[in-house]
């Protein structure tokens, strides 16, 4: 079997995944790009969060009655007022046959469930992913605080941490520009 490493992009919880897949299988991986998130249990912080209440407004809008995809998005406004976010979720709303609407999330399911997403597997003793790797964070966002520090050079000794001033967490989608530049310039110093 021919094979060729990767360099693997996660944002938030594909974040979680792509360390995981570093940590376990490190040799299938030239570099890898974590975006706003880091390698700690947040799941404390999961409930409350601004993915709750995105969640409940989701659930709140009376699908029977709506008739365009503009007036979910005027609804969801004020508890989403960023319109890439809402842009975003809007993503998950579709035609149900034709006829009325209907989101493709199972948003009972990730309301209920919401603190698990914020869970890291604990990685197997040992585990280190030597390779580069690049952290990129909204400025804006909590996600990589200070004391997540620790665990992520514990964890991928190679780690540069970038700030992308105005940006939060939707930091690819905040600040498009920068962030591709700064994927950009990373990708060729490892290519």
């Amino acid at each position: 079997m021919l094979f060729r490493s990767v360099t693997l992009v996660g944002h938030s919880m594909g974040g979680k995944v792509a360390m995981t897949l570093a940590l376990r299988r490190p040799e299938l991986l030239t570099a890898l790009v974590v975006v706003d998130i880091s390698p700690v249990d947040d799941r404390d912080e999961r409930k409350g969060s601004e993915f709750d209440r995105f969640i409940d407004a989701m659930r709140a809008l009376d699908l029977s009655t709506l008739d365009s995809r503009a007036a979910a998005d005027a609804a969801l406004a004020e508890t989403v007022p960023d319109p890439t976010v809402r842009g975003f979720l809007l993503q998950s709303l579709v035609r149900d046959g034709g006829q009325g609407w209907r989101w493709r999330l199972n948003l009972d399911v990730l309301q209920e469930h919401l603190a698990d997403l914020g869970r890291f597997p604990k990685p197997a003793p040992g585990a280190v992913y030597e390779g580069p790797v690049l952290w990129i964070a909204g400025a804006d966002s909590g996600y990589i605080r200070e004391e997540n520090r620790p665990a992520m050079t514990a964890l991928f000794p190679r780690t540069r941490l970038v700030r992308i001033k105005g940006a939060g967490h939707w930091v690819h989608s905040e600040r498009p520009d920068v962030f591709l530049s700064t994927l950009s310039q990373f990708l060729d110093e490892v290519s």
